[in-house]
């Protein structure tokens, strides 16, 4: 009989594409895991998740991470998402030309606390606009992602990733204004979770699904086609659009959930300064 995994994730986005292409390709099946994933759409509300034992494993960004721990969340990292050095992207309706156009607009995210709600402050200071007074900040939910967000009314710019920029891209209904790695040029982002019920219970059930999802990257490196085509079903996009998305950053994706540990500590210090989590942790406190 299998074990049953169910993976948390706070968004439907391409870093979540290794989990259906494992699942498709039977690398979670023929370690015994029956995998399912869940939807809690927000880093926050999936550490919620995880505090509450809804789910045992999961990915998030390291920023949310840190707060929840920093409030008594009883898990640990045990290896970085695919999107590691931040592909992430502020994207706007083409119009607007600069960060500092931003003022008096709406500007969406996934939700308050998350990755993005971070970023944005971050690049919005750094541009000489203040995120409080000079732009509405909007939440989006369920409805992240979605490009019709992009229009008069709803939202001016916001964050996507892949393979949303690349389908905005494609209708003519955003642009990359800007690329969060070009403000934080060594950063860990994207991790992997795991309660410590789940790691001290049943380790090697970590292990096993830990050994699925890293065969399940390699593999879409190792055949971007069939990963396209896959994808593109799951994702309900036409496969030329998919493989844009997939071939902007696959070169730089993480295949092998290895942690960038001063990337760690770049993340935790930026944290820390900005009074997001009362104090430093070292990377031996948050890994497995």
């Amino acid at each position: 009989m299998s074990d049953e995994v169910v993976w948390g994730v706070p968004s439907f986005w391409i870093e979540r594409f290794p989990l259906y292409f494992g699942r498709h390709k039977g690398f979670f099946s023929k370690r015994n895991i029956s995998l399912k994933i869940e939807y809690f759409w927000g880093g926050p509300e999936l550490a919620r998740a995880v505090a509450q034992r809804k789910v045992l494993i999961g990915e998030m960004g390291l920023p949310p991470f840190l707060k929840a721990l920093s409030e008594g969340l009883q898990a640990q990292v045990i290896g970085s998402s695919t999107i590691q050095q931040l592909n992430h992207y502020l994207v706007s309706r083409p119009e607007i030309k600069s960060l500092e156009d931003l003022k008096g607009k709406k500007v969406g995210i996934l939700s308050f606390g998350s990755c993005d709600d971070y970023f944005l402050r971050f690049m919005l200071k750094a541009s000489g606009v203040d995120a409080d007074t000079e732009v509405n900040i909007v939440p989006l939910g369920e409805a992240y992602g979605d490009i019709g967000c992009f229009s008069p009314g709803r939202i001016d710019a916001g964050f996507l990733v892949e393979p949303y920029v690349a389908l905005g891209e494609s209708l003519g209904r955003v642009k990359i204004l800007a690329v969060v790695k070009d403000y934080f040029p060594r950063y860990q982002w994207g991790i992997i979770l795991a309660h410590n019920d789940l790691l001290e219970g049943n380790p090697g059930l970590v292990r096993r699904a830990m050994e699925a999802y890293r065969e399940s990257c390699r593999a879409i490196k190792e055949n971007p086609g069939e990963a396209s085509a896959f994808g593109a079903q799951v994702f309900r996009l036409k496969k030329e659009i998919f493989s844009r998305a997939l071939f902007r950053d696959l070169d730089s994706w993480e295949l092998d959930a290895q942690i960038d540990r001063e990337g760690m500590k770049n993340c935790v210090k930026i944290q820390k300064v900005t009074g997001a989590i009362p104090r430093e942790f070292t990377p031996m406190e948050l890994c497995q």
